[in-house]
């Protein structure tokens, strides 16, 4: 079973700060969150294909990726409005991790190419957050 590490306080040992961890499985986010943060990193990574030079993309394919996840994590927390939690352990990021991710991509957003494609994604998962509305009710 998949699980995330989470720090549950803090250790001093030998002068250094380490961070006690527990696990927090996946199954403790809802199958329905769990596929809507798939479905938003196959948006993300389709609309990022239709924009994107296939060229640039086949140099530099690890890149790419770092920058669908982001992406995607950010919409997940944002657009879905997804506890951070949760979606961290979906795309397998710790908390913190995941935190830092939608700072520096709202960060981002302040340059307009990089804005509307963000948004281009928002408006692409509008019916991932209906599908996920519908079933809360």
């Amino acid at each position: 079973m998949p699980v995330s590490l989470q720090p549950s306080g803090p250790i001093s040992t030998v002068g250094h700060r380490f961070f006690a961890c527990h696990a927090v499985p996946s199954s403790s986010v809802p199958a329905s969150h769990r596929m809507a943060c798939q479905q938003v990193r196959q948006i993300t990574c389709t609309v990022f294909a239709d924009i994107v030079d296939r060229e640039m993309v086949r140099r530099d394919r690890r890149h790419a990726m770092s920058h669908i996840r982001q992406i995607a994590l950010y919409v997940s927390h944002v657009a879905l409005s997804l506890p951070l939690w949760e979606v961290a352990i979906c795309f397998g990021r710790d908390r913190s991790t995941a935190s830092i991710t939608c700072q520096r991509v709202e960060d981002r957003r302040d340059d307009p190419g990089f804005d509307a494609f963000v948004t281009a994604v928002e408006q692409a998962v509008q019916p991932v957050l209906e599908t996920l509305q519908a079933g809360a009710e």
